[in-house]
């Protein structure tokens, strides 16, 4: 039979299943001696808190021993001291109760636990200890407590505590307690950080490297191997065979900050030292290796050992404190230390000392003599963690200073020890522990000072090393070299390279082919005379710009001026303009060549030209409208365009003119955008999904909002969905999204995609594929979907005929509620499907909804289509325009109409367009570009201008 739940089995399921399953099974292992200790403090913490409560309460007003029970509570004892909760399957000892006022089943008032904690502070674990306490006391007098007391530290300071979403915590806790009070064989093996205090550490540590656990490598914790083991990888040998080098990218000056969980499996299967990148450890001719002990409950630094190399001498000081009070004395020692060398540097393990010294600074009057220490300082740790993977299963001192040959005096010596070591010599008095501290201590800076000397050695990759005991060294780059191979060989003579090398196509085309024929060289030729660009081909039309009024007084009394005797200011040139004619049969250009007249106003005499010369445009609407047909529609790039179009039409087209044709459009077209929205937000159902995309700036997400009319892309910097409070503030419909927190809050009937759902119950079945409690959870939630698909297909989403399955909805959730799963993935999907509860099934009391985000999904699509060509070339301002257009084509798609012809068309309203509504309007024999835009050709021939006048006006002035 199962043994009771008890006190130390609530402690240890903090920390670790196993451990808590071991002591359930009534199984004793060794303690480590700051186990003992931590059990000692705690027997001192509760011995003071019981004296200082029997002198702030009468002794008729405090209770001892009593049994948990109704009867004994009704007593209504103002305290109780050690009260106990005893029955078949709990054996838990409370350190007191105290009566407070509140409702509960024993009448006007309640009890709060009440906890003795030796620490100096209430930590996570404290808390869930006392509401683990709450939650079985609330099971015995009929209510919750709303908080604890817990008292302190050696003073046994009281504190109140308010328990907030921690009963909840303490309430899966209890649950995992009874489900393993009833399990059949141990829970999985999981290493963790509390293992080398514990008192199973050994067997466990055994069992993890016979089973090759993934666990035992540090930094990998329950949710990587869960990853790991959704891939099929369940040992370290298998994940040092997923170990792939990759090349580094244009960003290799980078440093690296992540580790490679897979390269550190393989360092362990070789037994080889490999070296990632080109690490570098800074150095300096005066080395300091600093290593500082101390008390970290108390936040207090009694030891701090230095280990000075200058040049050949050695030098080693050991700087003690007998209490708190002689910190800031041996910190000043330390600073005098020091002092005394021309820019050394410091090196340390991890961040403990860095942390002290920023401490003392922050009480330190005088900071320069710091801030130079903490200038020089080097934590070695940072170095190895990106950079060196050592066939050991963490990247403590102690390890990887014993993987290149270091030995410590004291075998078992760690920095838990340590604190009993203090704790021991605080008590005792005893020298012989103060001397193990401090030789401790140098050892490990003796060890740091041979880990800084092993990094600081120039690579020798792939030998091994001289005395044949330490690992072998390798780069990674060797195991980069092997995994790209060539199908050909390197040459071994270099005339055979320089040879080769002028045998590319490349390579003969600019070199020799241009010296062998002379025509070649004269179309290769820098004497050649620019041409224009489409200034060869022949005009299909001729126009003249003409004006009814002046542009200065608005007088209509104007006179045209003989060409021969313009003013040299309104000498004009030709402009071409290109558009494309677009029928059903066949596409063809069209040329129109315009020539602009002066005039003479006789009100005011000045002389002008028409104010539409100089806005004319050099491309119309039918050629703009076919480049984003072909642009938007069949993904085709600027370079695929510009080609296309000078093969086609014989025109050519520079990159920054497409640029300005999608500026042109949207300025045109952002009318439809705004309508499209307006008729978003005015349906019944709306379709929101957003998506990631990197930009040539940083990063940002689109966001879709769909129906089955209309779609619209809008970017935002950010993923947080604050901007759709505002927008949507004034809708009345049915949103349907999918799972993300950021749609909780918005104002609108929520309908979550069943699809999202589905597809996650689906992965966990496959990873829990012999839980029959995930089982019975999932086998009749898909019988219920899929009968109401059924419907759908068969009816269509109508109310009348959906609202049919809403008793067999509340069924299934009434059924999963009174259950109670054991298993976490079962418990994790009851409690999701329970708090979506109102938001899965909204579709069957609304016409027209519908139960997966298939709208705005396939709207996603396009984006990431668009992201797959454009890459991170993009900005923000160029996306926005792309999502423009994006949008108007995808509600083409949506509604069954064609977006070329709707450009065509230049209409703006797309019902009117889908209605045949729409004016049969004549295009326009001129069209201009909009009042305040000109193309980046133009700006830049303007550019040219001044640049030439000014250089002129300079030379006259010399």
């Amino acid at each position: 039979m199962a043994c009771r739940i008890t006190d130390d089995v609530i402690n240890a399921l903090q920390h670790c299943r196993s451990k808590a399953y071991f002591r359930l099974r009534g199984e004793q292992g060794v303690k480590c001696g700051y186990e003992k200790l931590l059990i000692e403090q705690r027997a001192n913490a509760q011995r003071n808190a019981i004296e200082k409560i029997r002198r702030e309460y009468k002794e008729t007003e405090v209770a001892t021993e009593l049994k948990l029970c109704l009867t004994n509570l009704r007593k209504r004892a103002a305290l109780i001291l050690s009260a106990r909760l005893d029955d078949d399957r709990h054996e838990v000892v409370f350190d007191g109760l105290r009566k407070t006022n509140g409702h509960s089943t024993l009448g006007d008032f309640q009890y709060q636990p009440v906890m003795f904690c030796a620490a100096g502070r209430v930590r996570a674990s404290d808390r869930q200890q006392l509401a683990a306490r709450a939650v079985l006391l609330a099971r015995v007098q009929g209510a919750f407590p709303g908080g604890g007391v817990v008292y302190i530290g050696r003073d046994s300071t009281k504190t109140g505590i308010r328990f907030g979403s921690t009963l909840t915590t303490a309430e899966n806790l209890l649950r995992d307690a009874e489900r393993l009070q009833r399990a059949e064989g141990p829970p999985k093996l999981l290493l963790n950080d509390h293992c080398h205090i514990c008192e199973f550490r050994n067997r466990c540590r055994d069992q993890a490297i016979r089973e090759d656990n993934l666990s035992l490598l540090r930094g990998v914790g329950e949710k990587t191997i869960k990853r790991y083991a959704r891939k099929g990888v369940l040992t370290l040998t298998q994940l040092a065979h997923t170990f792939r080098p990759r090349r580094r990218g244009k960003r290799a000056d980078a440093p690296l900050r992540l580790r490679d969980h897979a390269l550190h499996a393989l360092a362990i299967r070789d037994q080889t030292i490999y070296v990632l990148g080109a690490p570098k450890l800074p150095t300096a001719s005066v080395r300091i290796y600093l290593d500082i002990e101390g008390v970290p409950e108390e936040g207090f630094t009694y030891l701090i050992g230095l280990v000075v190399c200058d040049g050949e001498r050695v030098e080693r000081h050991s700087l003690w404190s007998d209490d708190r009070k002689g910190e800031a004395e041996i910190f000043a020692r330390f600073l005098t230390i020091v002092g005394r060398y021309d820019a050394p540097r410091i090196y340390c393990y991890g961040n403990y000392e860095s942390s002290f010294i920023a401490r003392m600074r922050r009480q330190a009057r005088r900071k320069r003599s710091i801030d130079a220490v903490l200038a020089t300082l080097t934590n070695v740790l940072t170095v190895i963690y990106p950079h060196f993977y050592f066939p050991t299963y963490s990247n403590g001192l102690k390890e990887v200073a014993g993987c290149l040959g270091c030995r410590w005096t004291e075998p078992d010596a760690s920095g838990i020890e340590s604190v009993v070591w203090r704790k021991n010599w605080e008590k005792t008095g005893d020298a012989w522990w103060k001397t193990k501290l401090i030789e401790y201590n140098l050892d490990d800076c003796e060890a740091l000072r041979r880990v800084s000397a092993f990094l600081s050695e120039p690579l020798t990759g792939g030998t091994e090393s001289k005395s044949g005991i330490l690992p072998r060294v390798a780069a990674v780059a060797q195991l980069d070299n092997l995994a790209r191979t060539v199908t050909w060989s390197q040459f071994a003579h270099a005339d055979f390279a320089f040879i080769n090398k002028r045998a590319y196509f490349d390579y003969q085309k600019r070199h020799v082919f241009i010296r062998t024929k002379p025509v070649r060289r004269t179309r290769g030729g820098k004497t050649q005379r620019r041409k224009w660009q489409n200034r060869e081909l022949r005009a299909t039309h001729r126009m003249e710009i003409t004006a009814t009024r002046c542009p200065f007084c608005k007088g209509k009394h104007i006179t045209s001026i003989d060409p021969k005797q313009r003013p040299k200011g309104l000498q004009t040139r030709r402009k071409r303009a290109f558009d494309l004619v677009i029928t059903p049969g066949a596409i063809r250009r069209k040329v129109i060549e315009f020539r602009a007249v002066a005039y003479h106003c006789t009100n005011c005499e000045r002389c002008f030209t028409p104010e539409r010369y100089e806005r004319l445009a050099r491309h119309f609407h039918n050629f703009m409208s076919w480049f984003a047909y072909q642009h938007i529609t069949h993904r085709l790039g600027v370079k695929s365009l510009g080609a296309l179009f000078y093969e086609i039409f014989g025109i050519r087209v520079n990159w920054w003119e497409f640029l300005a044709f999608r500026h042109l459009l949207v300025r045109r077209y952002r009318k439809t955008f705004n309508m499209l929205l307006t008729q978003l937000i005015t349906g019944p159902v709306l379709h929101i999904d957003e998506t990631e995309v990197k930009l040539k700036d940083g990063s940002g997400y689109v966001w879709v909002l769909a129906s089955e009319s209309a779609t619209i892309y809008i970017f935002r910097r950010s993923r947080e969905g604050h901007f759709l409070r505002k927008m949507l503030k004034d809708f009345k419909g049915v949103i349907v999204t999918d799972f993300y927190a950021a749609y909780d809050g918005l104002p609108c009937l929520p309908q979550r995609c069943l699809i999202h759902l589905m597809r996650d119950m689906n992965r966990a079945i496959l990873d829990n594929p012999f839980d029959q409690e995930l089982q019975s959870i999932t086998v009749p939630f898909g019988a219920l979907l899929r009968s109401i698909v059924v419907t759908v297909d068969e009816h269509g989403l109508k109310r009348k005929y959906l609202r049919r399955h809403a008793r067999a909805v509340a069924a299934f959730f009434d059924a999963l509620a009174e259950h109670t799963y054991e298993s976490d993935v079962s418990k994790t999907l009851q409690e999701r499907l329970l708090h979506n509860r109102e938001r899965l099934f909204t579709f069957l009391q609304h016409d027209g909804v519908s139960w997966n985000n298939n709208l705005a999904e396939n709207a996603i699509k396009r984006i990431s289509d668009y992201r797959e060509d454009v890459g991170r070339s993009v900005k923000e301002s160029g996306l926005t325009e792309q999502l423009v257009l994006l949008s108007i084509y995808q509600t083409c798609r949506v509604r069954d109409l064609s977006f070329l012809k709707f450009l065509l068309s230049r209409e703006r309203d797309m019902d009117a367009f889908a209605a045949n509504k729409h004016r049969r309007r004549r295009p326009s024999r001129i069209e201009l570009y909009p009042k305040g835009f000109l193309p980046s050709s133009i700006l830049s021939l303007r550019r040219e201008r001044v640049a030439r006048v000014s250089d002129t006006t300079v030379a006259e002035a010399k």
